[in-house]
């Protein structure tokens, strides 16, 4: 059973947290990005419970919104709706309203009651209504599938949806030109830019000079980009600053994903955070804090 909005709302309010939302880092505080509303590594994703906490706290927020066949925004990251949720079948081929009564699932694959799948519109709607620290934003992070171009009736969809938390909207996708679009309809948001999708298309741009020359062709409007952070730690080995040289551009740097035992350790940390990027999204914010604040 999905309880009601107002019973999660009254739920988070009085709850005590310990989950950070930033560490401070050599060169000033670092975000740490609640990758798909994760607390924990093992939880399920999209918990509207986390949601309304990391905004009461402050929290950097990451949603992955998928299309429906009716052309409506779902929060959702796979493609399948299955075996990540409890239902069936392609989300392209699903209409919005085939998605009630269905749930996210945890890493054991129980369905989370706090997870269902919902519309972009419904998730949101409680903040609104919610306090909001001034810190608080949500990243919406666009997936299209098949090189599909969005329909002016998905944009509206999205428009509609976060209508009124704007300035709190960071529009993010390996697909820059649609989060263009979507960008222009919501006033306030920011715009982000995921290249490596294009990395993994053009081996070339691996070298981090060519990635920068790359990324700045497309600078117009993008505030924020994101790399695997493992493309952060390869250019801080062969001495390129990568991310001080976005920083130049007026351009921050999110490295994702960065969870414990995924290739992370104190070394790979340590460039990281030397590197200057701004925000870490990761699955895990409170084991990154502490490994951060370790070293």
């Amino acid at each position: 059973m999905v309880a009601p909005l107002k019973q999660v709302a009254q739920e988070v309010s009085g709850e005590a947290s310990d989950t950070p939302i930033a560490v401070e880092g050599p060169h000033g505080p670092i975000r740490l990005k609640w990758h798909k509303l994760r607390r924990y590594l093992a939880e399920a994703p999209f918990r509207r419970s986390n949601l309304a906490l990391g905004w009461r706290l402050g929290a950097s927020l990451e949603v992955d919104i998928l299309a429906t066949a009716d052309d409506r925004f779902a929060v959702l990251h796979d493609p399948t709706l299955g075996p990540s949720t409890t239902g069936r079948g392609r989300v392209p081929s699903t209409p919005i309203a085939s998605i009630r009564g269905l749930f996210h699932r945890d890493a054991d694959g129980a369905a989370d009651p706090d997870a269902p799948v919902l519309p972009l519109a419904e998730l949101v709607a409680p903040l609104r209504i919610l306090p909001r620290a001034p810190s608080a934003n949500l990243q919406l992070d666009l997936k299209l599938l098949n090189g599909r171009r969005l329909p002016d009736s998905a944009i509206g969809d999205a428009a509609a949806a976060v209508r009124g938390l704007g300035d709190a909207i960071v529009v993010g996708s390996h697909h820059l030109e649609d989060a263009r679009r979507f960008v222009s309809v919501i006033p306030g948001a920011r715009l982000g830019y995921d290249p490596m999708l294009a990395v993994s298309r053009q081996p070339g741009l691996r070298d981090p000079e060519r990635l920068l020359r790359h990324i700045e062709r497309r600078k117009a409007g993008v505030s924020i980009a994101y790399l695997r952070f493992d493309a952060i730690v390869a250019a801080q080995r062969r001495r390129f600053p990568l991310v001080a040289r976005l920083l130049d551009l007026g351009i921050e740097t999110d490295a994702w994903t960065v969870n414990p035992g995924r290739g992370i350790d104190a070394p790979a940390l340590a460039a990281l955070v030397g590197a200057k990027v701004r925000q870490i999204t990761t699955d895990a914010p409170g084991q990154i804090s502490r490994l951060i604040r370790s070293l």
